[in-house]
């Protein structure tokens, strides 16, 4: 393949020479082919800077982790779309420090996030996104808080994980304050009634013979 080479004629033209792009093969500025980027950046999503980077190399593409990285963090975000159900729930930054995470409970995918738990900050992001049926929460009075004064129509819900939570817990505080009454409420166990039919210990085993009766008894025998 060959590509024209073009001149400008404009003295003042700081690009005296620039070379012709083939549409699909190659990018200005660029020092991988559009194929390559797509693929650099697949594997980042998937496999991120370390991974992506050995994945790479298997496939005779040698480039580091900082680089995939690098052209991750280029991949612009998929528009923002308002999920009919929502997951509040927060996570540990470090310490005592906590942030507010918000996801779409449907495909998963997280929306947004922001440091600290703050109730204005939520109903804020929920009046800007209006449309939201359902929002999962756990028993944090900030995020009711914040739902009912942003999305008064949505209906809140506890999620799966906080329900079985709270009910392992009282759970255990009804036994624990119970212990001690667990021992008389257990069934008594039933002892085994023995065999009387089995033989006395000492007595002797007669073997049959061939005609049905013990050996050396030539007649009926009585016990």
């Amino acid at each position: 393949m060959s590509v024209r080479r073009l001149y400008c004629e404009n003295p003042a033209c700081p690009k005296v020479t620039f070379a012709e792009q083939v549409p699909g093969l190659t990018v200005r500025y660029q020092r991988r082919t559009p194929q390559l980027q797509r693929l650099v950046e697949a594997i980042g999503v998937v496999l991120a800077g370390r991974g992506g980077a050995r994945m790479l190399r298997i496939l005779n593409v040698t480039l580091s982790r900082c680089t995939v990285l690098s052209q991750l963090m280029r991949v612009p975000l998929p528009p923002l779309e308002t999920p009919r159900v929502l997951r509040v729930d927060d996570f540990a930054l470090y310490g005592d420090t906590y942030g507010a995470l918000l996801v779409d409970a449907t495909t998963r995918l997280p929306l947004t996030l922001w440091e600290g738990r703050d109730a204005e900050q939520l109903s804020r992001w929920l009046r800007e996104h209006p449309g939201i049926e359902v929002a999962c929460r756990d028993g944090s009075l900030t995020y009711r808080q914040g739902i009912t004064a942003g999305a008064p129509d949505a209906v809140q819900v506890s999620e799966r994980f906080h329900l079985w939570q709270g009910l392992s817990r009282r759970v255990q505080d009804i036994a624990s304050a119970h212990c001690g009454c667990l021992p008389a409420a257990l069934p008594r166990p039933v002892r085994p009634i023995p065999n009387r039919s089995r033989r006395l210990r000492g007595t002797p085993r007669h073997t049959p013979g061939p005609g049905g009766m013990p050996e050396g008894c030539s007649g009926p025998c009585t016990p």
